[in-house]
């Protein structure tokens, strides 16, 4: 995939900040060491996205050299960036979101505010512009009748690649939310 370059004089995002407020539409693999991307472009869902906003967290120094070849653009016709230009010291986790009566499986970013892991209180939830995800939003919608929606918070423990990290099989924390919004710990 090659995105096409853009003409109109639309605005693109600066990568500052820790949080990114705007959804990445493409990434894709290239030279070591932020030398620039390389590789054909990929669609950017919410796993890159999430694996996007976690190169910046500065938690990840172990896997810098691999996200130090991986790169991604907002959108057709903006600059490309490096994962880790501009990094943060934040306590970053993958949070999955899931509720099959409702057709969502999702990827989120979680940060960890300190606290008890156990406390729903002591997490921040982003992604794409929104970075403030509570239960009720679309992307943490509030169970059905059926079917409470699970959220899972998992350690990252490596990168595979540009858009898919690896994680711990058991989660930190995994909440319930219910029809009426009420969460609980699983």
């Amino acid at each position: 995939m090659t995105p096409e370059k853009d003409t109109s004089d639309r605005d693109c995002h600066a990568s500052t900040g820790a949080y990114l407020p705007f959804p990445i539409s493409y990434y894709r693999h290239g030279l070591p060491d932020c030398g620039g991307g390389s590789g054909s472009w990929y669609s950017a869902d919410c796993l890159p996205n999430m694996l996007i906003r976690y190169a910046r967290a500065r938690k990840c120094l172990t896997y810098l050299q691999k996200l130090a070849g991986c790169y991604w653009m907002e959108r057709d016709g903006c600059p490309e960036h490096c994962y880790i230009e501009g990094t943060f010291d934040l306590d970053f986790y993958l949070a999955r979101v899931k509720n099959s009566a409702q057709g969502l499986s999702h990827a989120i970013c979680a940060e960890f505010l300190g606290g008890n892991t156990d406390a729903f209180s002591s997490w921040k939830f982003y992604q794409y512009a929104n970075l403030n995800i509570r239960p009720g939003d679309w992307q943490m919608p509030y169970g059905t009748n059926t079917e409470d929606t699970t959220v899972q918070i998992y350690e990252i423990i490596g990168v595979f690649n540009c858009g898919l990290p690896d994680h711990r099989t058991q989660p930190e924390a995994t909440f319930s939310i219910d029809a009426q919004g009420n969460v609980t710990r699983s």
